[in-house]
This record gives structure tokens, C-alpha cells and sequence, in this order.
């Protein structure tokens, strides 16, 4: 790795790591696209997994205790059944078409964001499994399942405690289901272990400004930098 990719990837994943500990959520987002414009994309998104598993462990005692749980659960089941077979897809996509997949797909949910047109009334059970059975696909093939569970949420009544509480517990054991689908499928290398212990400490850097920052950042001006971002590097993603 040259020094120029390394700092580009530092810079990354540490902006990353601040959006996750901002908002609970997001950091796959970022660092799905960008990353894979430097690296093999199956190594990015097995990387993504161990990071996001290895960062998340400290706050989800904490969440479990404001998890709405008659929200999350139903979310979980039909995400876990399609785990593996958005994981089984990763293994097999050639890598620049996987790339320009995850540069489309986060694309298509940052216009759907910015949109407004997300918004529901009245949470239905259908929904709620759909939503969580495309999230558990996107999980397993391209490590973003966050886009479908965050509008579905964002879209809902709770505070934004309770939203984040539910982003937490929910991908955290979204992730596991996922590990041992990346496993089974030869995703987790050596290689992935070099990448992950190298980008960490950036990422956890940035989590911990994140979450200083909660409460004193103005969240209007962070979300439309967040958004901004998001367009950016699915765009090159797409292009590249």
C-alpha cells in the first residue's frame, strides 16, 4: 500500500468512524464505495464487518436497554434468513461490477433520502419484514444494510434516542448472522485481517470524536456534509 492510498484510507475510515459514533449509523455507507475504489471490493466489505462488529461491541450494552424491541425483533428474523444469500452473491460477483452495484445502490437511497418520499404513516408488519429481509440481502452481499432500516426508522415517531438505539442492537446482531456467513463463504482472510487491524485505530478515533460531538455538533449542518459525502463517493464508485 502507498502512502497516498494509506492516507486516503485513514481519512476515510476516521469520518467514517465519526458518523457512527454521531449517529449510530452510516459508517458502511461511506466506507463501502470508497474503499472499494482502492481495494478489492469482497476484502472492503468483510473488512467493513469486522470493523463495524469490533467498534460497535461497547455501545450496544447501553442501546439494549432503549431498544424498542417489538420494533427490532421482527426486522431481525427476516433479516437473518437473507444473510447468506446476499453473502453467497458477494463471493461469486466480479469485483468491478460489485463496486459499481454498491455505488448504485447507495446513490439510489441517498436521492430516496433527500427525496422525502421514504415517509410512511402507520408501521405495517409487511413492511417490516420486507424492509428487514432487503437489509439482511444487503448485509450479506455488500455490507449496507443500513439504508433500508434507517429510512424505515428515520420515518417513525421515535425519538432519535430510541432510533439510534435501534440501529445499534440491530446490525449488531445483523453482524453476527453475517460472520459466519462470510466464513462459510471464504470471505475472511488473512489479507482482511492485515486491512482490519491496519484502519481500526483511525476508526475508533473517529467514533470517539462522534460520539463527544453528539450533542454539540449541529446535526442539520452534519447531515447534509454526510449526505454530500455519500453522493461523492457513489458517484466515483459508479464511474471509476
Amino acid at each position: 500500500m502507498d502512502i497516498s492510498t494509506w492516507l486516503i484510507s485513514l481519512g476515510v475510515v476516521a469520518i467514517a468512524g465519526f458518523t457512527r459514533g454521531f449517529s449510530g449509523f452510516g459508517s458502511g455507507l461511506i466506507l463501502a464505495p470508497a474503499l472499494s475504489l482502492l481495494f478489492n471490493p469482497q476484502l472492503v466489505v468483510a473488512t467493513i464487518l469486522l470493523i463495524d462488529m469490533t467498534a460497535g461491541a461497547g455501545v450496544v450494552p447501553g442501546a439494549v436497554r432503549k431498544t424498542k424491541w417489538q420494533q427490532v425483533l421482527p426486522l431481525v428474523v427476516s433479516a437473518i434468513v437473507m444473510v447468506p444469500v446476499g453473502a453467497h452473491f458477494l463471493a461469486l460477483l466480479d469485483p468491478t461490477l460489485l463496486r459499481r452495484i454498491i455505488g448504485g445502490l447507495i446513490l439510489g437511497f441517498v436521492l430516496l433520502l433527500l427525496s422525502g418520499k421514504s415517509r410512511y404513516n402507520r408501521p405495517r408488519l409487511v413492511w417490516t419484514w420486507a424492509v428487514g429481509a432487503l437489509s439482511g440481502f444487503l448485509t450479506g452481499l455488500a455490507g449496507i444494510g443500513g439504508p433500508p432500516i434507517v429510512l424505515y426508522q428515520m420515518s417513525s415517531r421515535n425519538l432519535a434516542a430510541a432510533n439510534r438505539a435501534n440501529f445499534i442492537v440491530f446490525f449488531a446482531l445483523l453482524q453476527v448472522i453475517a460472520l459466519g456467513s462470510y466464513w462459510a463463504s471464504g470471505l475472511i482472510s488473512v489479507a482482511v485481517g492485515g486491512l482490519f487491524i491496519r484502519l481500526l485505530p483511525a476508526f475508533f478515533l473517529g467514533q470517539l470524536l462522534g460520539q463527544l460531538c453528539f450533542k454539540r455538533v449541529d446535526e442539520a449542518l452534519f447531515r447534509r456534509f454526510v449526505m454530500g459525502l455519500l453522493l461523492t463517493v457513489a458517484v466515483l464508485a459508479l464511474v471509476a
